[in-house]
């Protein structure tokens, strides 16, 4: 399917969330649900309908899994809440020609139009834990869209340093799947985007790849890291933690070297910290305690 970016968030309470991609956005949309996130706490922007898509054999329908079950289930078309039923795919919120680099700045930093209405505003707050997650077509420091514009590290950068002067995050998770997605990080750091863990799946310099191609579709339904993710996202642990998210995907064959960027993350150990009770899930607060507590005489 083609690769036009999308952009989702999600929030709960104290949790939110987004993500840029095709596919790979319905997955990550699908396990987000099936992590406790409400429908209405999450914001889809996407360039293209990969269910419309004219090469798509099974029009209206996206599986997660090549040549694999294709049942309803499977079908990320469908939106599976946390009670494991499923009701109609909800549209995204931002479509086609309107999802832009300058669409994700605004949706991420607050600057809408004051005619936009709130189901489409990311409403975050200094306690709020964010999940961005972008995929498409990148390079060294980009990320395009429409195969003309382009988000850029400095962009990306700017716009987490406004979230956080305008008390939009209280600790952001930034996870990219684009050929040398770990550029995009180059400009974070500590003192202007604190508390910002990056994931990417490909470093500096390197490429990154789609999964299997399906039988009848003919072309790959997700990237080898979107993929790898959400498949260990659907066995792990009710306590699994990023750390273990993290190895997992270091141990995963996708093709491409996992870099992580916790330059800009400064505060408790972000290996510890739980999925779920990042994500805000109902039972997130029984499953474990982070920050972990401090241990008394110690710094």
């Amino acid at each position: 399917m083609p690769a036009g970016p999308a952009i989702a968030t999600c929030v709960k309470k104290d949790s939110d969330a987004a993500k840029i991609g095709r596919n790979d956005q319905s997955r990550s949309r699908r396990r987000r649900r099936a992590a406790g996130v409400p429908r209405e706490r999450i914001l889809v922007l996407l360039a293209e309908d990969p269910t419309l898509d004219a090469r798509n054999p099974r029009r209206g329908q996206v599986f997660l899994h090549a040549n694999g079950d294709q049942s309803e289930k499977d079908d990320v078309a469908l939106d599976g809440g946390a009670d494991g039923a499923f009701e109609e795919f909800a549209d995204a919120d931002y479509v086609g020609d309107e999802v832009t680099p300058e669409l994700v700045r605004v949706v991420l930093s607050g600057r809408h139009d004051p005619r936009t209405p709130r189901s489409k505003r990311l409403e975050s707050t200094d306690t709020s834990n964010v999940f961005v997650y972008l995929t498409g077509h990148g390079g060294d420091e980009f990320l395009k869209f429409h195969d003309a514009d382009e988000l850029s590290a400095n962009e990306v950068a700017d716009a987490l340093a406004e979230m956080r002067a305008k008390r939009r995050y209280g600790r952001l998770v930034l996870m990219v799947d684009t050929c040398q997605a770990g550029s995009l990080f180059n400009y974070l750091d500590a003192k202007t985007t604190p508390r910002v863990l990056g994931i990417a799946s490909a470093k500096v310099g390197e490429n990154a790849y789609a999964g299997s191609s399906d039988a009848d579709a003919g072309v790959a339904y997700a990237d080898r890291f979107t993929e790898a993710a959400v498949e260990w996202l659907e066995r792990a642990e009710p306590d699994a933690t990023w750390g273990d998210f993290a190895d997992a995907l270091d141990r995963a064959p996708t093709r491409s070297t996992l870099t992580i960027h916790d330059g800009a993350w400064a505060t408790a150990d972000w290996r510890t910290m739980p999925l779920r009770a990042f994500f805000g899930a109902p039972d997130g607060h029984r499953l474990s305690a982070w920050p972990p507590p401090r241990v008394a005489g110690a710094r």
